[in-house]
């Protein structure tokens, strides 16, 4: 039987015979059952011999991963698995080589340096018992898991001193060198309670394929090579190690991809937040803080979720009573509404909580970028402003370069001067550069590879496709400029996408 077990044993036993004697009849002297109330315990612990550390997967703030938990599943599984009798597989990062890892619930034994440590793994939190029934210290939603180390207190200083900073240190190696998987993550409600779920971050953009001004490009890329680098510049100046980016323009012009290029280029996850089904700017605190370092927290169309908050807002206020209000805000169950406000979402870009982590950057996109609040975009809050523009010959030539493997043509000269002169997404570019290879009947694998191969003949085609395409775009843009001029309508992104710092 390993120690922690009969320990475990003797120390119920003990429990037991304590609440007995608290309940003993009247007649008992109170002070002896006083006595044996108190000292019972005490003596159960003098005489057991072993130390109990335990790991959580959640910190005690009870918002935040603990990271060492992760570093000591990483040695435990390097050092212990072979010997353990309950495993758990899933497909690596490849999605051939399976991964081994300890299952939720093992016992395996570790020795160093004389002293041998028993480590326990359980899907439940750490538990405290009172007079009555034990109750867990967090949510019974949550139950983080924990690793309990149990050893003999004479190696108290070689474990704790020793060992711990050993394993920690392995673990962190044993991470780093096997890549860090990057997640998407999604904020969702399964019950009242908002949390993240996630998926293996998968996207392929890259800044060599994206479709974007050059020289915008290239600021970008420094910009975030400085701000990654820049830890203890940061700590100099006094403000949190966190950097916005506000991408605004026309549908299609790759605001989404743009993140995703990102995410790639600095290998950090995604937290796609929704604030519309976040009922509380509490709730909004709690989620933020369960994000880690080396994130991007990305809000999409921040124009059209704001204007939906502050409609939510007016419609709770002009509909019910005070008393309605602060019964919904008690109890938020009853109102399928959000809550969140203005200020809670300042607060959470550049207030006191922004500050709760390092390595951020936060990206708001938005299609109408004259609707937002100043003080939402304001410098410190969006760093950088980044207008997305329509397709012109630089983004083309990536796009051509991309679909058609050509950096140069006959065509080239007419595109770049109908570029010039057209707006035209890079989406619709890249839709009509796009090789038709879907059109396959019941022909042969031989046949299918044949009209999808990369000839002159197809190049040809799709460029000739694209001069039609713009020439049609230009003809009606003739015509609607000749038109009466429409207040109502929206200024068009022109030549010369922008980059403000």
């Amino acid at each position: 039987m390993a120690p922690m077990d009969k320990w475990v044993g003797v120390g119920t036993a003990m429990t037991v015979f304590t609440l007995l004697c608290s309940r003993m009849p009247d007649r008992i002297h109170g002070e002896a059952r006083h006595f044996i109330t108190k000292w019972a315990p005490i003596i159960a612990a003098y005489f057991n011999p072993y130390i109990q550390l335990s790991i959580s997967e959640q910190s005690d703030e009870q918002f935040r991963r603990n990271e060492l938990f992760d570093h000591i599943s990483a040695y435990l599984t390097d050092a212990c698995a072979r010997d353990a009798r309950k495993l758990k597989m899933a497909l690596g990062k490849d999605g051939k080589i399976p991964e081994i890892t300890l299952d939720d619930n093992v016992k395996v034994t570790d020795d160093y340096e004389g002293a041998r440590i028993w480590w326990y793994a359980s899907n439940k939190g750490p538990s405290y018992r009172s007079r009555g029934p034990v109750f867990n210290l967090f949510p019974t939603e949550s139950e983080p898991r924990v690793f309990r180390a149990v050893f003999h207190k004479r190696h108290r200083d070689v474990v704790l001193t020793k060992y711990m900073p050993f394993a920690l240190d392995k673990g962190h190696g044993i991470i780093a060198n096997r890549g860090r998987k990057r997640r998407l993550y999604t904020n969702h409600r399964p019950g009242n309670k908002s949390t993240w779920s996630h998926v293996p971050f998968e996207h392929p953009a890259t800044f060599d394929k994206l479709a974007m001004d050059p020289v915008q490009k290239e600021e970008l890329i420094n910009d975030l090579d400085e701000f990654t680098g820049g830890k203890k510049y940061y700590s100099d100046v006094g403000k949190a190690w966190k950097r916005g980016y506000l991408l605004y323009g026309p549908p299609g012009t790759g605001k989404s991809t743009l993140v995703s290029a990102m995410a790639n280029k600095l290998n950090y996850d995604v937290y796609d937040l929704d604030l519309t089904s976040i009922k509380s700017n509490a709730e909004l605190r709690k989620l933020f803080l369960e994000t880690k370092g080396k994130s991007i927290i990305m809000i999409e169309d921040i124009d059209a979720i704001e204007v939906d908050l502050a409609r939510s807002r007016k419609k709770r206020a002009s509909s019910s009573s005070s008393s309605d209000l602060l019964s919904a805000e008690l109890d938020p169950s009853k109102d399928d509404g959000s809550k969140v406000t203005l200020s809670g979402l300042l607060s959470f870009v550049d207030g006191l909580w922004s500050a709760s982590g390092s390595e951020r950057i936060i990206v708001f996109t938005t299609n109408h970028v004259d609707t937002l609040d100043p003080a939402l975009i304001r410098r410190g809050r969006m760093d950088m402003h980044i207008r997305m523009s329509y397709c012109r010959f630089g983004a083309f030539k990536v796009l051509a370069n991309n679909y058609l493997q050509v950096n140069d043509h006959e065509l080239f000269g007419e595109i770049q001067r109908l570029l010039h002169h057209t707006d035209i997404s890079p989406a619709d570019v890249a839709h009509t550069l796009m090789r038709k290879c879907n059109k396959r009947k019941r022909d042969t694998d031989e046949v299918i590879a044949a009209k999808c191969n990369k000839t002159k003949t197809d190049t040809d085609t799709c460029l000739a496709g694209l001069v039609e395409t713009l020439k049609k775009k230009a003809k009606k843009r003739e015509s609607t400029t000749t038109a009466p001029a429409n207040e109502d309508t929206a200024p068009a992104f022109h030549e010369g996408s922008a980059i403000e710092i």
